[in-house]
């Protein structure tokens, strides 16, 4: 049976890419991001290749049937490639719902409403030439708009490479576009005292007049979470009797939920929180938005009263506890990693190693409560 457009319409996205045949070898290719694009196979030379017509429904049924009877015939299957734009727009449809972050999801879109369509946007994709592209990439960073330049290369660049995936390229001109750029400047890392400096760190902690910060930053040293999972975290989140914390994969970097073994210490700072949180659902209220987290500067400005500007930030907690703990505790390096909730960077390693680690991670953050405990005691880390 040959396809109708209603079937052509009808085709829906699978979790594997599908075909579905119309007559004579012509047929739609479905791809898990939903494009659909109208293909034939043919064997040249004794190898099997596939000659694509255009992406649906820029080009309609009618219109491929048309192209590939030309092509059949030996004549020269005219085929109108699509818009820069419209290609564009089809990857936006299957790019930005892979985006948890609704702000990240408009700033993709914004980049190429105010870079790339003015420029680009009506041309055929397919007689763009690199040259043009680069006298795109290099105005958009002028001004000194270094990551601005960067993230339109980027976002060009997966354009095409959507193009070719989906069949309406060949091949494409437009990799590596980021090597004509002036390069990225490179991000210091966030400042962080070195461990024989924490006893004095916590002690002076220990004065901070404002309790709900102090205790703020004391939490923050016993878990070393990272400040964003702190600041939102409710007292609902707490399981075990108190014993565990679930940090919601909204509030995770990586958007996977995060356990947080808390220390008797960490308990014990919790305990008191819950006494002066009442009834309310953040473990962290504000005293001056009651209702509301602590603002984001609040533990950094912290830090600069008690005399730590440009030598300690709030996520400085994570490497300290990160170089403590690969250099004294002695537990595995896989074990401190999964408590530091760190993206595995091996893909196999990444396949293969998704043990918990709970019950070595129990032991880790007691083991790191009591050496923050010791070093503020005896002022020796």
């Amino acid at each position: 049976m040959t396809l109708t457009v209603k079937a052509v319409d009808a085709a829906k996205p699978r979790e594997k890419a599908y075909k579905l045949t119309d007559a004579h070898g012509l047929y739609l290719f479905v791809s898990p991001a939903g494009s659909k694009s109208w293909r034939a196979n043919y064997t040249a030379g004794g190898k099997q290749k596939t000659k694509t017509y255009g992406l649906y429904p820029m080009v309609s049924l009618a219109d491929a049937r048309k192209a590939h009877a030309s092509a059949r015939e030996g004549a020269p299957a005219i085929t109108k490639a699509p818009t820069f734009e419209a290609v564009a727009r089809d990857w936006l449809r299957a790019k930005l719902p892979t985006l948890s972050n609704g702000k990240h999801q408009i700033q993709v879109e914004n980049t190429l409403e105010r870079y790339a369509f003015p420029q680009l946007g009506a041309r055929p994709i397919d007689s763009i030439p690199r040259s043009e592209l680069v006298t795109v990439v290099r105005a958009a960073q002028a001004g000194g708009k270094i990551e601005t330049g960067h993230r339109v290369a980027s976002r060009i660049s997966a354009v095409f490479d959507f193009a070719q995936d989906t069949g309406v390229l060949q091949q494409h001109g437009a990799a590596g576009l980021t090597r004509v750029l002036i390069a990225r400047k490179t991000k210091k890392p966030m400042a962080s005292i070195p461990a024989e400096e924490a006893g004095e760190l916590m002690r002076a902690i220990h004065g901070y007049e404002d309790s709900v910060t102090r205790l703020g930053l004391q939490l923050l040293a016993h878990t070393f979470v990272r400040v964003g999972e702190l600041r939102g975290m409710l007292w609902g989140e707490l399981k075990e009797k108190g014993a565990v914390w679930v940090v919601p994969e909204t509030r995770m970097k990586m958007r996977i939920p995060h356990v947080v073994p808390l220390s008797r210490q960490a308990q014990a700072i919790l305990a008191t929180l819950r006494e002066m949180s009442g009834d309310g659902s953040l473990v962290l209220d504000s005293p001056i938005r009651p209702g509301h987290p602590l603002s984001e500067n609040t533990f950094l400005f912290a830090l600069y009263r008690l005399g730590y500007r440009g030598r300690m930030t709030a996520h400085g907690f994570r490497a300290l506890a990160s170089t403590v703990l690969n250099e004294r505790s002695g537990f595995p390096h896989d074990v401190i990693e999964r408590q530091l909730a760190h993206k595995e960077t091996d893909a196999v390693r990444a396949a293969y190693n998704r043990a918990e680690y709970l019950a070595q991670r129990r032991e880790l953050m007691q083991w790191w409560s009591d050496w923050l405990d010791s070093a503020e005691k005896t002022k020796i880390a």
